[in-house]
């Protein structure tokens, strides 16, 4: 009788071993197939080609928005403000500029700007304001390249907003409408 409880204890202990060991590689693969971009998330390397960059940058009082777009050699990059005025966002250009694709390139890996990809900056805990940010960039050939966060931002991310702003330091301010 004794040997036919072990028997069964063991036997019990091996299916819930055996269940808990598929559920965690199960668990591992499902997470890794469904991370921030799926299967789209650009895990290494540098940035070899840019088509396009959106940077969202909002706070209590502002909100800014940073464009850019390659065409070639050159690349666009245009700054707007948002302002809320009859009950909608109305998207305001200030400054736009027109600079090298090869220096942004360079700047954008000197940032390290590929590893921000899925990069997701939880609000810290006991941070009572603070600016939320969304990126998304198409480069590579297509690639989708995304991170957000609120007060909470990727390395090398206060740098790469310096970069913005110094970049369109002399570019005219656009008329107002």
């Amino acid at each position: 009788m004794v040997r036919s409880d072990n028997t069964k204890a063991a036997r019990t202990i091996a299916g819930l071993t055996a269940i808990t060991l598929i559920t965690g590689v199960c668990l591992m693969f499902f997470h890794g197939c469904a991370g921030q971009n799926g299967a789209d998330r650009i895990k290494d390397g540098s940035v070899t080609e840019l088509e396009s960059l959106s940077l969202r940058l909002s706070g209590m009082r502002l909100t800014e928005e940073y464009e850019m777009t390659a065409d070639g050699s050159e690349t666009t990059l245009s700054y707007y403000t948002v302002s809320y005025a009859s009950g909608k966002d109305e998207r305001i250009l200030e400054k736009s500029v027109t600079l090298d694709t090869r220096s942004v390139i360079d700047a954008l890996n000197g940032f390290g700007f590929i590893r921000w990809d899925g990069f997701s900056g939880r609000h810290p805990k006991g941070v009572l304001d603070g600016v939320m940010f969304s990126l998304e960039a198409v480069v590579n050939g297509g690639q989708k390249l995304r991170a957000e966060g609120s007060a909470n931002f990727p390395k090398r991310f206060g740098e790469f907003r310096s970069w913005l702003s110094d970049s369109l330091k002399g570019a005219e301010t656009e008329p107002s409408s």
